[in-house]
């Protein structure tokens, strides 16, 4: 039995007992409670993840500017302004001061490191696509060189678009920017507004972008970017090889992927590439002739873009995923082997599925591949509204005896929307088209007095 001087003490033992119950109690409460808000953030910051964010370069609304200085390297009196010297400017890698454009290299120039994979992604764009250079920079590991035409000599634009991606995407610090223009149309730049950035949410600046992005059918520079209001005038062009060649020639690494603007990389393409070539290592004559074919392919603009090659087959097999440009050009970029590729299982590394050469019946085969500085330059002549701006150097590659290595478990996608509408059915290119005819037919002498024909190449017509 209990006396009663215990039992106040049992009583308080009790209530201390509960106490501490309550405690723990609520004390787990908001311990779940802090958990579901922290897991409700996450949601919001993985969102570009898990529901895909609809324009490029969105995610980096979630991002804070750097508390002090820039990611990137600048040059030229940059933030503020361009500031120059003429012997700044150069003329083009092909036809150098014969050229009716200049170029001035490492506008922003790439800072590596070590550890950085020794390829780099190569491309060129003018202001309307600057918010895939955003993407570009997030999903590629290494390099990126980037000419970017001017056709006013005024980059106010992008230049300001682009800085304000220096404050904000960490990413950045490996970008190297060239700016390309008419000889006659030296680009001038002064900012009058403070930097960096109050935010890092690409609103106001990136305005023009975002508009007219909102078309799949947008046209690379805004003067081109609606046909029907094209007043057609055939000196007036996009020179997409001198942007081609003014970023590859730039690159500081070994490698080189010239690639377009849209096209996004795998997970890991850049590193992984890097430990396929030493882990398959070729020591034959002929290897410095050869190219790493990486296949592109289109989604569904409402699919979200796939990492990994399993996430790309199942969306092939729903048919939500086709090869780039199967509805509008069937033998462009179809690849040999497509159906090894979309069997075979590579796991989390990149090989060689398969060497072929680029010749009948895909000599009409315009890939995306990883090579060197040293390949065939790109013909400066040639304009984009023209077509066929790269169908002459892989003509040239064939008969220099090239061999294309189709690599698996690596891929580009085009950003989310496969394209149905055919370019060539648009009548404002026909000047265009006819002019390229006229360089095409030129260059093409010019390639069979340098070698051998090869009946296996094809014949080689501009069409």
């Amino acid at each position: 039995m209990h006396t009663m001087a215990a039992i106040p003490r049992m009583i308080t033992s009790r209530y201390l007992s509960l106490i501490v119950i309550m405690f723990c109690l609520v004390s787990t409460f908001f311990f779940l409670l802090n958990n579901v808000q922290t897991a409700r953030n996450a949601k919001i910051v993985d969102l570009p993840s898990a529901r895909r964010l609809r324009l490029p370069g969105e995610f980096s609304k979630y991002l804070k500017p750097k508390a002090s200085g820039s990611y990137c390297k600048m040059n030229f009196g940059l933030p503020t302004q361009l500031a120059y010297a003429k012997n700044n400017i150069s003329g083009t890698p092909e036809l150098k001061e014969s050229s009716e454009f200049r170029i001035l290299y490492n506008v922003i120039e790439s800072q590596l490191g070590d550890e950085d994979p020794g390829v780099t992604y190569v491309t060129q764009l003018t202001k309307e696509f600057v918010l895939h250079l955003a993407e570009i920079v997030r999903y590629w590991e290494g390099a990126v060189s980037v000419a970017v035409y001017i056709p006013d000599g005024n980059p106010k634009d992008i230049l300001q678009s682009i800085l304000h991606f220096c404050y904000c995407i960490p990413q950045m610090s490996r970008l190297s920017l060239h700016l390309v223009f008419k000889k006659d149309s030296e680009p001038s730049f002064y900012l009058s507004k403070p930097m960096p950035p109050q935010t890092c949410e690409a609103n106001e600046l990136t305005r023009t972008s975002i508009n007219s992005n909102s078309s799949r059918d947008t046209k690379p520079h805004e003067f081109r970017s609606k046909a029907s209001l094209i007043i057609v005038d055939p000196t007036n062009w996009y020179p997409i090889n001198v942007c081609r060649n003014a970023a590859r020639e730039a690159a500081k690494t070994d490698f080189v992927l010239v690639s377009d603007i849209e096209l996004m990389p795998s997970k890991g393409l850049a590193s992984r590439f890097i430990d396929m070539t030493e882990s398959y290592k070729c020591e034959a004559p002929n290897c410095k002739k050869r190219i790493f074919v990486v296949p592109v392919f289109e989604v569904d603009s409402k699919e979200d873009l796939p990492r990994n090659k399993r996430q790309l087959v199942n969306l092939m097999r729903d048919h939500k995923a086709v090869y780039f440009h199967q509805l509008t050009c069937v033998h462009c970029q179809k690849f040999p082997g497509l159906d090894q590729w979309k069997e075979s299982e590579p796991g989390d590394i990149i090989k060689p599925l398969l060497e072929t050469k680029r010749e009948i019946p895909y000599h009409r085969w315009e890939p995306i591949y990883i090579g060197t500085r040293t390949e065939p330059i790109y013909s400066e002549k040639l304009s984009w509204e023209g077509f066929q701006d790269k169908m002459l150097q892989m003509y040239e590659m064939c008969l220099n005896g090239y061999t294309v290595v189709l690599l698996d478990g690596a891929f580009l996608v085009h950003w989310p929307g496969i394209k149905t509408a055919k370019r060539k059915d648009e009548p404002w290119r026909v000047p265009y088209v006819k002019k390229n005819q006229d360089v095409y037919n030129e260059m093409l002498e010019k390639i069979h007095r340098k070698y051998s024909k090869n009946p296996k190449c094809g014949e080689q017509k501009p069409s």
